[in-house]
């Protein structure tokens, strides 16, 4: 006869009460909890806790961390929010999360653009980069465009970061295959000859972009990054997005 351990305290508790607790557990918890019985492994492997990811570390995430956690449960991720990437952290959520709508993410200490080379993503609705507390942000306007083309539903593009993007560059990889879904977009930019005072100084990029994306509604700049990162708010120490255009303006 097979011996069966009896259950612990913990799984006696009603199930309503289990599954409060596990709506607070963190992903890494609930990964855990998995492998102490078939109980918690099938409560702990309900989709509802995995649709909407937070994902914090104290460092960096490593992808075999990463992949420990999330592959199990890929299919019910909608929504990720994570610090402390590397390249493939981002490029193993790109690629891998198939029904994924919106990703966040913050702080990593170098980025290349090697962490947005994916297959088409169907679903991706919102792509959010923010950092400003590292230089180091290798991503260009040409890795950034071929992105974009990739993401067919991107309604919110935001690149928050000590980085460039040299807008004719994305302009003329973005028109010969116009963003259908794009509403938003942040960028970082870099003006050799001209202060930028968060007047429409770029009016003619934004401009170009509001007629290239036909869903378009409002253009942010993140101004002079490159110039010795010269665009830093005092009190806080954080790179401002300004609102450059907005389509009704335009319009107007």
């Amino acid at each position: 006869m097979a011996y069966t351990s009896p259950p612990t305290i913990f799984e006696r508790l009603p199930f309503e009460l289990l599954w409060h607790i596990f709506l607070f557990a963190s992903p890494r918890e609930r990964c855990v909890a998995r492998q102490v019985s078939r109980q918690l492994r099938a409560l702990c492997s309900h989709p509802i806790f995995w649709e909407t990811m937070n994902l914090t570390h104290k460092s960096l995430w490593q992808l075999d961390e990463l992949q420990h956690i999330l592959t199990p449960h890929l299919e019910h991720i909608r929504s990720i929010y994570i610090e402390g990437v590397r390249d493939d952290s981002i490029r193993y959520l790109l690629n891998y999360c198939p029904n994924l709508e919106e990703l966040s993410v913050r702080r990593w200490k170098t980025l290349s653009d090697h962490a947005l080379k994916c297959k088409e993503h169907k679903k991706l609705r919102l792509f959010a980069l923010h950092c400003d507390d590292t230089p180091y942000t290798a991503i260009d306007a040409n890795s950034l465009s071929r992105l974009v083309l990739r993401l067919p539903s991107l309604q919110n593009l935001s690149l928050i970061a000590y980085a460039h993007i040299h807008i004719p560059t994305l302009l003329k990889t973005i028109k010969k295959t116009p963003p259908q879904q794009l509403q938003s977009i942040t960028l970082p930019i870099y003006h050799h000859d001209q202060q930028y005072d968060g007047m429409a100084v770029s009016s003619d990029y934004a401009e170009q972009l509001l007629k290239t994306c036909p869903q378009l509604e409002q253009v942010f700049f993140v101004p002079n990054v490159g110039m010795g990162f010269n665009n830093i708010n005092p009190n806080n120490n954080k790179l401002r997005p300004l609102l450059v255009h907005h389509r009704r303006i335009i319009v107007q």
